[in-house]
């Protein structure tokens, strides 16, 4: 999420659902600047079923830390023909 790319959301909430939210923010996400937008923001994601996109870096990484792919360094094709033995190799389309 980047600096520009954010909007400021304010609600009024009941003291007491404040006041365990906070809790729950600091058990789960730490007491570090930023926790409580990044709470909101996850549940938001979670309870719309949206995630950042896959074309940004944080969504790119996302899709690799969900897959059960262990990359070894190999080169992108022949990691992707592995997961995927279905797919023809472009690359040997000439000869």
């Amino acid at each position: 999420m980047g600096k520009g790319s954010v909007e400021i959301i304010k609600a009024e909430v009941p003291r007491w659902l404040a006041e365990r939210f906070r809790r729950y923010v600091a058990e789960k996400y730490g007491l570090r600047k930023g926790a409580i937008s990044k709470a909101i923001t996850d549940m938001i994601e979670r309870e719309l079923g949206v995630t950042e996109g896959p074309g940004t870096v944080e969504g790119i990484v996302g899709l690799g830390l969900s897959s059960d792919y262990r990359w070894d360094g190999e080169d992108l094709l022949e990691a992707l023909s592995k997961r995927y033995d279905d797919v023809p190799d472009r690359r040997q389309r000439g000869t």
